[in-house]
């Protein structure tokens, strides 16, 4: 019986986590990476002293947890701390959990928390931020102080801090937070975001960033984030097409043609007459109108898993068979992007027992996301400046 409670609470623990959501053309890096604040507070990387002049876009290596969440380290103050984040295009703000967070803050108390008092480059400024979600609602405050990555260093970088994070979803996130890549206008707070500050500051010579995922099961790497330059060397560049961005500059959103499921020699298009859809890298969900994605989970085959009472929306399909569930087809700019059901199906396991999920989630909303299930398998560059994004086919 005890193991059996252990059990269930670690299967909810994993399930929370994947409601949640998360770059040089060199490979990813193989030294060590440090999380948290391991040193003592203190890390001895070379950018910790100076910025290198020489360096004019930068690699973020990124690693997974669950083919769910996705996030890659920043230090932040001085002395730097390390910190996990999700580089998230669905946000325009960034925010890590604060040490002025309660004691009952379960969630904040659980990540790394930044302490200003312990940063002799902290700068105060106080506004006061709030989601102002009766369900999801986050609270804080704005702080500024030093970002580095691996060859940068970001000055005054204005950034939240968190003081209420509610448990679901974000008590069982591995990252401590989210920098957003979002348009600017997605921003709430009144301080230039993440990667203007790039710009401005003049660190970086390319107003773009450019993901590449690896969904190699053998290992928790997750791939790349680009900052400043294309990342070309794990794509097949005949395949390349680049699409605008449509609507107001705020979220990096496209038009998608439509989405094909064949199932024993019958097609089954959705979005029929075309959709909107968001670029997601916070997440590994494809998520749709309810009564078309509870149709595509249908032709999968794949029946509810989640009980009601978390409001996930997660569907399971059979393991064994799961090789054996049909490509789906995304037509974008009249072009076939195909995701496969090696990729696409997310594999957990745990001990004995494995479970193997649908990507598709429904929503409430009109609008479409592609998350990892899509980005896994397909390479993407986002341009400010143009408003555009560029997709191709990775190459494994």
């Amino acid at each position: 019986m005890a193991r059996n409670i252990c059990f269930c609470a670690a299967i909810a623990a994993v399930l929370i986590s994947l409601c949640i959501a998360g770059s040089l053309d060199i490979p990813i890096y193989r030294q060590r990476l440090v999380v948290g604040d391991e040193a003592g507070g203190k890390n001895t990387k070379a950018s910790e002293t100076k910025p290198n002049p020489i360096w004019h876009n930068d690699t973020i290596p990124l690693q997974k947890f669950m083919d769910a969440e996705y996030f890659g380290i920043v230090r932040i103050g001085s002395p730097a701390k390390n910190f996990k984040v999700v580089f998230n295009t669905m946000w325009g703000d960034t925010w890590i959990p604060s040490a002025h967070c309660g004691l009952f803050e379960i969630a904040c108390m659980t990540h790394t928390r930044y302490d200003s008092s312990r940063s002799s480059s902290y700068q105060e400024d106080g506004s006061p931020f709030s989601t102002g979600n009766t369900t999801n609602d986050l609270q804080g405050f704005v702080s500024q102080d030093r970002f580095r990555l691996d060859h940068l260093t970001i000055e005054n970088q204005s950034f939240i801090e968190m003081t209420h994070i509610p448990w679901i979803p974000y008590g069982l996130s591995k990252a401590d937070g989210i920098v957003g890549l979002g348009f600017p206008d997605l921003k709430r707070i009144k301080a230039p975001p993440f990667f203007t500050n790039l710009l401005k500051q003049q660190l970086i010579d390319e107003p773009m960033f450019s993901f590449y995922f690896n969904r190699d099961p053998t290992t928790e790497r997750a791939g790349r984030l680009v900052l400043g330059a294309p990342d070309r060397k794990h794509v097949n560049e005949s395949t390349l097409i680049t699409v605008p961005v449509i609507g107001k500059k705020v979220y990096w959103k496209i038009k998608m043609d439509r989405m094909v499921v064949d199932v024993r020699n019958k097609s089954h298009p959705f979005c029929k007459n075309g959709c909107e859809t968001h670029l997601d890298s916070s997440t590994n969900e494809i998520t749709g109108p309810r009564e078309e994605i509870e149709h595509i989970n249908e032709l999968l085959g794949a029946r509810s898993f989640v009980p009601a009472i978390f409001k996930m929306d997660r569907y399971m399909v059979n393991c064994r068979e799961f090789a054996k569930l049909p490509p789906i087809d995304i037509v974008i700019a009249g072009t076939n992007f195909t995701i496969n059901s090696k990729y696409y199906v997310q594999h957990l396991t745990y001990e004995s027992l494995e479970v193997c999920l649908s990507p598709f989630v429904p929503s409430d909303d009109t609008v479409w996301q592609l998350g990892g299930a899509f980005l896994m398998e397909f390479y993407t560059e986002y341009h400010f400046d143009h408003a555009q994004v560029t997709i191709g086919k990775t190459r494994f």
